[in-house]
């Protein structure tokens, strides 16, 4: 396997490496005793502030694919089964091992024993066959955004209707013992539960839905005290299974500026931010500030809705894509190390695929061509971009757009600019049918190391952000997702890639790399790909 970011990158700009922490790593517990004075306590506090670059729209995983959601629920809600931070491959978690039955259709995971929720319940087979109840019950609900559930066991469609789902039943065979059955095999179902979608919350607790999307409770290393929205409050669980968290209390606190992030480090309000503004790399180096940069775990595109009028032409949208100068837009406005997406499954998640960089290299002269060839005659086309935040595959949205929508109108389209605040709810503006938007800048962020994890979501059933239909394309997609990894399954991605950008339903832009600033207080920080790291393996200098 390839070196990782991870392995060739830790300290960038010359800043020294700093020691990863392992999920084998022990310590011991910084938890005062019970017979500790109010003066030791207070000296034993280990407080923690990470700074998000967006605001959590809830904090409930289950229900949102946001990735500020899955930090912070990531440290309260555990999954059956974890992943590795540096190869993804599935690793323990509240499940210490699992079988598969040889026809793929069943799956049977043994729990830990002696864990305890944050609110006393107790962690059994029972309990977990209630949390998948409870995805299942999500489906009933019709919503523009498809949750992780949803996707994973194909259980609704485009428009939020239920539809048949390859999901079965959840069965608790003994307290410590439970049996997962599908309908269709799906053998990357173990790494898709690695995701914190599928975090094991108390049955009590999501009794009351609308309180459990502001105080989950789970089984982790960090129980919830109090969030408003923007500021969530997190404090060490003394029950906790497993190895006890060097922080005690722990917060993440939203800053959507990217220049706003980098003044709280300085002023250490914050310990760590995500999503290092460009311009503040070299800054930070030289101030002496630790800078980690994660592998590509993302895709940033265009969105090309053939339901607005001139894009149901294919010349229209093949015009679009030859005008961008892609390269520019990599290397201008995103970290070193970020490149030029010429399909939409970073590589980390590639079994292998044909090289489709022609169908969206840069040439105005044929994107001209193409448009004077066409039925389009100049009408105004609006084009949607978030405001008010930095994003894992899009961290400075406002100059991002604004490179595009000169390069789409230096070749003759006429644009309208529809910015939106992120907050308020872009994304299901533009997971929604409407025929008058054209473009949206948008991306995806991945959660777990397969091609499905991408290709599923985007282009397993009708999408109302691209505004197509193709049964074919969607069939192939059902059919690799079934396969197991082998030449077989990897070939019919190459094809699934290149019936992508035959039909040009958007414009991948780039595969970024985003990093995480950290104070020199921080000696050890636990990057992970997904952006979502355990953050009780954060180890603090003791006189910090």
């Amino acid at each position: 396997m390839a070196p990782t970011r991870r392995s060739l990158l830790t300290g960038s700009l010359g800043v020294a490496g700093i020691a990863l922490a392992g999920c084998s790593s022990s310590r011991e517990s910084s938890a005062p005793s019970s017979g500790a004075s109010a003066s030791a306590t207070k000296q034993a506090e280990v407080p923690f502030t990470f700074g998000n670059a967006a605001a959590a729209p809830t904090l409930d995983p289950s229900i949102t694919s946001s990735l500020e959601t899955s930090r912070i629920s990531a440290q309260v809600l555990e999954t059956l089964v974890a992943a590795d931070p540096d190869t993804g491959k599935p690793t323990p978690g509240l499940a210490t091992k699992w079988t598969s039955s040889k026809d793929g259709l069943t799956y049977t995971f043994t729990l830990r024993r002696n864990v305890t929720f944050h609110d006393g319940t107790k962690l059994t087979a029972d309990v977990v066959r209630k949390n998948f109840d409870r995805w299942a019950k999500n489906t009933d609900t019709e919503q523009v955004n498809q949750t992780a559930y949803q996707t994973i066991f194909r259980s609704t469609a485009a428009d939020g209707k239920a539809q048949q789902t390859i999901y079965r039943s959840c069965t608790a065979l003994d307290d410590h013992t439970v049996e997962l059955k599908i309908s269709t095999p799906y053998p990357s179902i173990v790494k898709a539960l690695t995701q914190p979608a599928f975090g094991i919350g108390s049955p009590q607790a999501f009794a009351d839905h609308e309180k459990f999307g502001s105080h989950p409770v789970g089984t982790g290393p960090f129980r919830m005290e109090s969030w408003d929205g923007h500021t969530a409050k997190l404090s060490r669980f003394p029950d906790y299974w497993g190895t006890s968290a060097h922080i005690t209390q722990l917060t993440f606190l939203t800053v959507p500026s990217s220049q706003k992030r980098y003044y709280e480090l300085l002023a250490q309000s914050v310990d760590a931010y995500d999503q290092v503004g460009i311009d503040d790399f070299v800054n930070l180096a030289r101030r002496g500030y630790q800078i980690q940069q994660r592998d590509p775990y993302s895709v940033a595109f265009v969105t090309m809705n053939q339901k607005a009028g001139p894009l149901a032409d294919v010349n229209v949208r093949r015009a679009a894509a030859h005008a961008l100068g892609r390269s520019q837009i990599a290397s201008t406005q995103y970290p070193n190390g970020t490149n030029v997406a010429n399909d939409f499954v970073p590589e980390l998640f590639k079994m292998g695929g044909e090289d489709t960089s022609s169908a969206y290299r840069q040439d105005q002269g044929l994107s001209k061509r193409l448009l004077a060839e066409s039925g389009y005659k100049g009408e105004e086309l609006q084009f949607y971009y978030p405001t008010n935040v930095s994003l894992a595959y899009i961290q400075q949205p406002e100059a991002v757009f604004a490179k595009i929508a000169g390069d789409l109108t230096s070749v003759g389209f006429t644009i309208k600019p529809m910015p939106i605040r992120w907050d308020d709810d872009y994304l299901s503006k533009i997971n929604s049918a409407n025929s008058d938007r054209a473009f949206a800048l948008t991306g995806y962020m991945g959660a777990y190391r397969d091609p499905d994890d991408f290709i599923s979501p985007l282009f397993r059933q009708d999408n109302p952000q691209f505004g197509f239909t193709d049964q074919q394309l969607f069939d192939h997609v059902h059919r690799a997702a079934g396969l197991p990894d082998g030449d077989e399954r990897s070939d019919l991605y190459k094809k699934v890639n290149e019936d992508i950008a035959e039909i040009m339903p958007a414009i991948p832009i780039a595969y970024p790399v985003s990093a995480v600033a950290l104070s020199p207080k921080v000696i050890s920080y636990p990057l992970a790909a997904t952006g979502v790291e355990n953050l009780s393996l954060v180890e603090l200098r003791k006189d910090s």
